[in-house]
């Protein structure tokens, strides 16, 4: 993870980033990626938040962004309060 602390990869840090008022389909999505799996979808399950952040993303309008487009179309959220942790880390770590 981005802050050295907690356990994941980059798509679970960027779950954070997912606004507040898609929630619903946020939960609905990992339902969805679950069920897949249990349906014998293949991919490990080191990889469901890699799924679950996709499956969101192709819900999305437009469908199917890519993870850095996601964030710079604000379609994830940069100024959501969990990413300021790790952008106030970061910019201390850096004096910037």
């Amino acid at each position: 993870m981005p802050d050295n602390k907690m356990r994941g990869m980059l798509e679970t840090f960027l779950t954070y980033m997912i606004p507040d008022e898609n929630e619903p389909i946020w939960n609905y999505a990992q339902t969805v990626v679950m069920e897949a799996k249990n349906q014998g979808a293949p991919f490990i399950e080191n990889h469901s938040d890699k799924a679950n952040i996709h499956t969101w993303l192709a819900w999305q309008n437009p469908p199917g962004r890519q993870l850095h487009n996601a964030v710079m179309e604000k379609i994830l959220n940069p100024k959501h309060p969990q990413a300021q942790i790790f952008i106030n880390w970061f910019k201390k770590l850096y004096d910037l």
